[in-house]
């Protein structure tokens, strides 16, 4: 996976991912080597890594075989959560103070 930079520019062909726990709150992150920049990636908490979990296994039965349209759908709603979760638990837990203590 390539990324570019948005604070300089780079390309970053495969990023070396980060993990930085405070508690039950997991961030993920990744630094650019060319400026030195933090780009979050997900932050989570125990019960959303559980319901990620379940996504995962989830979504294997899904390629695996035939699953009624109302299994998708379960499966859909189920991913739309988690990332709005992510996306809750990241505004509460912003990473940049965190990289500062360390």
């Amino acid at each position: 996976m390539e990324i570019i930079c948005d604070g300089c520019g780079a390309v970053l062909p495969q990023p070396e991912w980060k993990t930085l726990r405070t508690g039950d709150i997991e961030h993920t992150y990744f630094v650019c080597d060319s400026c030195g920049a933090a780009f979050s990636v997900s932050v989570t908490d125990g019960k959303l890594r559980k319901r990620i979990e379940d996504y995962t296994k989830l979504a294997a039965r899904i390629k695996k075989g035939h699953c009624s349209e109302q299994f998708h759908r379960k499966v859909q709603r189920l991913k739309e959560e988690n990332v709005m979760r992510s996306r809750e638990l990241a505004k509460l837990h912003p990473l940049a103070p965190l990289l500062l203590q360390e």
